[in-house]
């Protein structure tokens, strides 16, 4: 098998594995259930707009790998990753108010 079926391969299988379930689907999934008629339109508004998002992660990779190598590139987003993963987490337990000072927090609603 090429080099470049390889890539394209692997391409595919990650972005669709990674796809499956996503938000995005499921927002295509709620607009196509109420406008039935216009499938073929929904589909290619989002095919365009996927696109386009590609397009633009693409430039932005290329981008990147001229002035940081791949190793670079492959930490910092873990670590992004790792943020903003610890920020959701301590948001849902409800730590991110308790940790910060003068956090707000939550109101109380009463019963009707």
């Amino acid at each position: 098998m090429s080099i470049e079926l390889m890539t394209w391969l692997t391409t595919y299988i990650l972005i669709v594995l990674c796809e499956l379930g996503d938000k995005t689907q499921v927002a295509v999934l709620l607009i196509t259930s109420n406008n039935p008629g216009r499938r073929w339109l929904i589909f290619a508004a989002s095919a365009v707009a996927l696109t386009m998002c590609v397009v633009i992660e693409v430039t932005v990779g290329v981008t990147l790998a001229q002035y940081i190598g791949p190793a670079v590139i492959n930490r910092a987003t873990g670590v992004i990753f790792l943020i903003i993963g610890a920020i959701t987490l301590a948001r849902h337990f409800k730590l991110y108010e308790k940790l910060t000072p003068g956090g707000r927090q939550a109101e109380e609603v009463a019963p009707e």
